[in-house]
């Protein structure tokens, strides 16, 4: 997503080379992907769900229209 927007920001973080990190996030399994520090996606998913559930910990309906612009 960081990659496709300029908007979107994203850290890759080895849990094992980083453990205060990894403990300051609760890190426990991998692939954890936490959204501005309040959602979170355990484990891996299809690309449609990962987006959908992004856009849901950030409040944002994923079945409602996005206006680009």
């Amino acid at each position: 997503m960081a990659m496709a927007n300029p908007n979107v920001r994203a850290d890759v973080v080895s849990a094992n080379e980083f453990p205060s990190f990894s403990a300051q996030f609760a890190v426990q399994a991998v692939p954890k992907t936490v959204v501005n520090k309040r959602g979170e996606i355990l484990g891996a998913r299809p690309e449609g769900r990962f987006v959908s559930e992004v856009l849901l910990s950030l409040g944002i309906d994923p079945s409602a229209p996005q206006v680009e612009g």
